[in-house]
């Protein structure tokens, strides 16, 4: 039953929907946050299940945000249908049917109490309350329908759901001594190469495997080709178990179904294990960048299986905590701009200056040379470039320097917000010449769709190009020799290793050679010490070169603007 059929059943037509619309004046956002505290203080007195899981989860201050957006799309009447679902299918695949029954009616019941009416405006009111009572007729019918898939048991492997997990995080973690998680390695291109039968054939065999060596074991499969296992032995027996279900599987072909029949693949995965003792305060979340973070630390070892010890917890702790840190910058529009200048190491005069992200702390600024490899490739980095451009916009809209600035925009923001950017240049009235793109190497930059037309429109603009980071992971010719870009900035650590070490002063005098053909400027990143300095002009008079610029803390530091 959908939220739209239900309203022309009980005849409220648009016209109703817009006279609700004039309630929102009694509404203010105090008193909806009053409403949303005092529902969510009734969860911790009355409702422990639902309490306990909201609290593993830290989804107190999203819970009141939730009823905040909740009065918002009522009262927008827009897309209400989409809002019911998103609450049916997220918010009570973990709340107890019962529970949210319970803290619905005392919703209803902290709005009548909290909201003074006038007389005149008592039916509109009787018309509110009763929409809010359909709408959760609606998200209880759909909720009831997912319980009878029985969400609780993943329909693949037959274990435990990761829904399960969250439910019983506590209690499970409780009776535990190892959490571990095991990966298995290159199943996404399984599913491709062999498709999605051989893929639910190999996460079968994956998890019989599982169940046959921890046999008192809590087995989850938690997402995808990731699995949980919760149990009582030792981290080192853990460990020794999972080294011997490696030798097995090397001796062993798994055989799955395939489109002209029987395929015999090979299994392989990643473990990482870590001791209950160590977590027994942490939420689930958390758990899991600890988990998910020593898996990418165990990849990296020969046998793909780590313990995940003390000091390296603290490590990984840190690290959540300045994405964390990160991420309420972004949302709170707190990022602060740096701006380090890059100057010629021949004559010293001003190219253009690089703007830097700074998340503002106390007593200090955190530099994106912290975080930014933590954000990179997720939606929080193209967040970041994406608040970047608007405030250096509006520094230069505001400030009119006379010089150029540059800034890093990542693969994302250029795949996703490429005419979002030249329309916000355009709409700024700024000089598109006082903008430099530096496209960074983190990714491969000739993988973003479009890249060869992308970087001629700027060009045509009169934004100039730089390739940043030159010279680590994906450096190749090929970006020189497809992409028109103005210049190169060659990666600090080539450039700090630059006096004592030939390799490094052999690619520097390599680079220098392009540049001199392709007519491209080069900048040399962390310029820390007049030796380096020195170094560098010494292989670019040897080039006949003399387009070789420098930044660094020789040259200056970033200096903050206020934007």
């Amino acid at each position: 039953m959908e939220f739209k059929e239900l309203l022309k059943v009980y005849n409220i037509t648009n016209e109703d929907l817009k006279e609700i619309k004039s309630l929102k004046k009694f509404f203010s956002h105090e008193t909806k946050k009053t409403i949303s505290k005092q529902t969510l203080d009734f969860i911790k007195r009355s409702l422990p299940d639902s309490s306990q899981i909201i609290a593993d989860l830290k989804f107190q201050e999203s819970f009141i945000e939730i009823i905040l957006e909740f009065f918002d799309k009522i009262f927008k009447a827009e897309k209400i249908d989409v809002h019911i679902d998103v609450i049916a299918r997220t918010h009570l695949k973990y709340i107890p049917t019962e529970d949210f029954i319970k803290d619905y009616a005392k919703f209803l019941q902290n709005i009548i109490n909290s909201i003074d009416i006038p007389q005149e405006k008592l039916p509109t009111f009787k018309k509110f309350i009763f929409i809010l009572i359909l709408i959760s007729y609606c998200i209880l019918f759909k909720q009831i329908s997912s319980e009878l898939q029985n969400q609780d048991a993943d329909s693949v492997t037959k274990l435990p759901s990761k829904t399960y997990l969250i439910r019983n995080f506590s209690k499970i973690l409780t009776k535990s001594r190892t959490v571990t998680v095991v990966d298995i390695n290159d199943f996404k291109n399984i599913n491709i190469y062999y498709g999605f039968q051989a893929g639910n054939s190999i996460l079968t065999y994956m998890a019989s495997f599982l169940k046959s060596i921890f046999k008192k074991a809590t087995i989850v499969r938690i997402q995808n080709d990731e699995f949980f296992i919760l149990s009582e032995e030792k981290p080192e027996v853990v460990f020794q178990k999972l080294r011997n279900l490696q030798n097995e599987l090397q001796n062993t072909s798994i055989e799955v179904p395939v489109k002209s029949g029987i395929e015999k693949l090979s299994l392989f995965f990643t473990g990482v294990i870590l001791e209950t003792s160590r977590c027994k305060t942490m939420d689930y979340n958390t758990l899991l960048w600890i988990l998910y973070r020593g898996i990418k630390t165990a990849k990296k070892k020969e046998n793909n299986i780590k313990i995940i010890y003390p000091e390296e917890i603290s490590y990984f702790l840190l690290q959540r905590k300045l994405t964390l840190d990160v991420i309420e910058a972004i949302r709170r529009k707190k990022i602060k701009i740096g701006l380090q200048k890059i100057e010629s190491l021949i004559t010293e005069k001003l190219l253009f200056k690089e703007s830097l992200a700074r998340i503002p702390a106390t007593d200090t600024v955190i530099e994106a040379e912290k975080f930014i490899k933590l954000v990179c490739q997720t939606n929080i980095e193209e967040k970041l470039d994406t608040l970047m451009v608007e405030k250096l916009l509006d520094f230069l809209k505001e400030e009119k320097p006379d010089f150029s600035i540059s800034i890093n925009l990542s693969s994302l923001f250029m795949q996703n917000k490429f005419n979002w950017f030249l329309d916000k240049i355009s709409n700024a009235n700024i000089n598109p010449e006082k903008i430099i793109v530096e496209l960074t190497e983190r990714e491969d930059i000739l993988a973003i769709p479009n890249i060869v037309k992308k970087v001629t429109i700027l060009k045509k603009k009169g934004i100039k190009v730089f390739i940043d980071d030159f010279g680590v992971k994906y450096a190749n010719y090929e970006l020189l020799r497809i992409l028109p870009v103005d210049g190169i900035k060659i990666d600090g650590s080539i450039i700090q290793n630059i006096t004592n070490n030939k390799l490094d002063q052999l690619f520097v005098s390599y680079v220098l050679e392009l540049a001199k053909l392709k007519n491209l400027k080069i900048v040399a990143e962390h310029i820390e010490n007049e030796d380096i300095k020195e170094k560098l002009i010494d292989l670019s008079e040897k080039a006949n070169f003399t387009e070789i610029y420098g930044q660094g803390f020789l040259m200056g530091k970033p200096v903050i603007v206020n934007i």
